[in-house]
Order: structure tokens, then sequence, then C-alpha cells
């Protein structure tokens, strides 16, 4: 299960920005994490050539960035004094850099950042979509990214869904799911969708006696153990329950073990981003997805499903991206 330790919090400072501040200090409760927070300046280029034509006496490199930069680390020491406990605050980062997404996703990967918490929408971010820096992050980040907004509370976060086509890529978020699972107290539903050409899930060996949607379930489920033996996940155990779809993770920590309920569902739709938008809206608190899936279903890697679904579904979104190599051998 995922080990979380360090926490980025990117902020604008604006009223969306507070819950994660929130989330971001509830996960590091649970394991201990330490939690920095971010502010990018966005450079002024266009800005800063007018002026030097027109031969103004003002540097922005020397007068304008150092007192924004003043500003920003003054207002985040603020707001790490009135949002995170003293036992977990870490440091304040101001970084100038011409596209804020990028900077914020490269200090993540540089600084072994295990999480990202960040809300879904900043302060000119008013549509329904998810707001655009929040989405370039997605697109970018190597490290797991938790888009959060004002609707989510603690409370209120008790179904976890977790979209999967069946590949070893798409069950690579499940030590995620599991983190989020054991902060919140929450139940995880594994959702696959049967989509108008097929799952390749069946194609494999079936049981006559069964339904479609008991062979694909079965089928999961065996490649959700390969997957865990795969990894050398020894602290996570699958026990089957007396009911077919519903089961339960067995986590091991030393002495002690607790467990986290799961289902698992299967529909037919059109599409595999329309079935998992339609499902989450009334049976989701936030949705955690990988943003490849198996090579063969062309609908389920970034770009298509997750992006669709990141940007359209208006619920809290974790993504996470696979190892480079395991995409290499998806």
């Amino acid at each position: 299960m995922t080990n979380v330790k360090k926490i980025l919090v990117p902020t604008d400072f604006s009223e969306n920005a507070i819950p994660a501040y929130t989330h971001a200090e509830e996960i590091a409760r649970k394991f201990g994490a330490k939690i920095d927070f971010i502010h990018v300046i966005p450079t002024l280029k266009y800005f800063s050539e007018s002026i030097s034509r027109l031969g103004v006496p003002f540097d922005m490199d020397e007068n304008l960035y150092p007192t924004a930069q003043k500003e920003a680390l003054h207002k985040m020491k603020g707001i790490m004094d009135d949002y995170i406990e003293e036992e977990y605050k870490g440091e304040a980062i101001c970084q100038i850099d011409r596209k804020p997404s990028e900077a914020i996703s490269e200090i993540a990967k540089e600084g072994k950042y295990d999480l990202i918490v960040m809300a879904s929408r900043g302060q000119h971010d008013t549509h329904l979509l998810r707001g655009s820096t929040a989405e370039k992050v997605i697109r970018h980040s190597e490290v797991p990214v938790f888009t959060v907004d004002a609707r989510l509370s603690s409370e209120g976060l008790k179904r976890i869904l977790v979209p999967t086509d069946g590949s070893m890529i798409s069950f690579s978020v499940l030590p995620t799911a599991l983190m989020l699972a054991d902060t919140y107290d929450a139940e995880i539903t594994l959702y696959h969708v049967r989509e108008l050409y097929g799952s390749f899930l069946e194609d494999e060996v079936r049981n006559p006696q069964k339904t479609d949607d008991a062979n694909i379930y079965e089928s999961l489920l065996d490649r959700l153990m390969d997957y865990l033996v795969q990894e050398a996940l020894e602290e996570i155990q699958i026990a089957r329950g007396e009911v077919d779809f519903e089961d339960r993770f067995i986590i091991t920590e030393g002495a002690s073990s607790h467990s986290i309920a799961f289902k698992t569902v299967i529909q037919r739709g059109v599409s595999a981003h329309v079935g998992i938008q339609e499902y989450a809206v009334d049976n989701a608190d936030v949705v955690v997805m990988a943003t490849h899936g198996h090579s063969g279903l062309a609908h389920f890697f970034l770009g298509s499903t997750t992006e669709n679904v990141a940007q359209h579904l208006d619920l809290p979104v974790v993504t996470v991206k696979p190892d480079k190599e395991k995409l290499k051998n998806k």
C-alpha cells in the first residue's frame, strides 16, 4: 500500500484552494507525512519585452519577481499556520516559470513527493470543467494527483470508484485507492465497462455454467491477484466473500491486519468514459484512475478515457501515471 511521506500542495491563494489544504492535512495525519506548499508565478515575457522596448527603467527580475516571491512565501506560511498542524508542516516553495503546471509536475518528481493534492479549479476557473492548471498537472505529473473541491469533506468520502479494463496497468492505482480508503474509512468499487466492441476479458477461458458478467468478474479477480503477486504486494491479500462481486482486501501491517470492503460492478456501455461518468455521478465520491490501460483498448489511455473523465466529471479525481517501464511492456 502507498506509504505517503511527502505531500505537495499547489496554491493560488484563492478560496477554491482551501479544500486541498484540509485534505492534505487529513492524509498527513494518517501517515505522519510532511506537507510542502508551492506557488508558481508565471513569467510575464511579453510584458517584460514591452517595458524594455519603451525604455522604462524597470527590471522584472530585479523589481517585480523578488517582491512577488517574498509576498507569496509570506502568504503560504500564513496559510500553513492556519490549516496545517505543526508536526506536518514542511516547506513553502515559490517558483517563477512560464508554465506553472509543468513546474509543479517537475518539482513533484524531483522532490520525490508521494502525492499532489490540489484544487480542481483555481481562482479564475468558474466553469464546470476541471480547471486548466489542474488538467495540465494531471497530464504531465508522474506523481499521483488528487484534485478536490469544496463539496468533498472527510465525512463525505466513503465511496471510491476504481475503473479497470482488467490490465495490470489499470490495477496500478490500487495502492493509492487503498491509501484513500484507509484514510477516510471508505469502500472501493472496481468498475468495468463492457464496451460495444467487447472486452478482451471475454476472450479468456469461460465457464459455460456462469453468466458473462460472472466470468468477467472471475477474470478480473484472477488478474488482480496476479497483479499483487507481480508487484510483490504481500501485505495485500484478497478474501473472497460469500456472495459474488462482494469481497475484501486484507491489509497486514506488522502483527496487525484490517480489511477494506470492495465490490465489483460490470456494466455494458457505449464507451468506457461515458460508462464511468454515468455510474460515478450516483455511486462515487471520488474516482481513482490510471492514466493508461490495456493497449488493445483504444479508449483507455490518457488523452481519451482518463482525460475525458478528469475534464468532465464533476467529482474529485485521483490520477496515477504508471511506471514508464511498465508502460513499455503493457
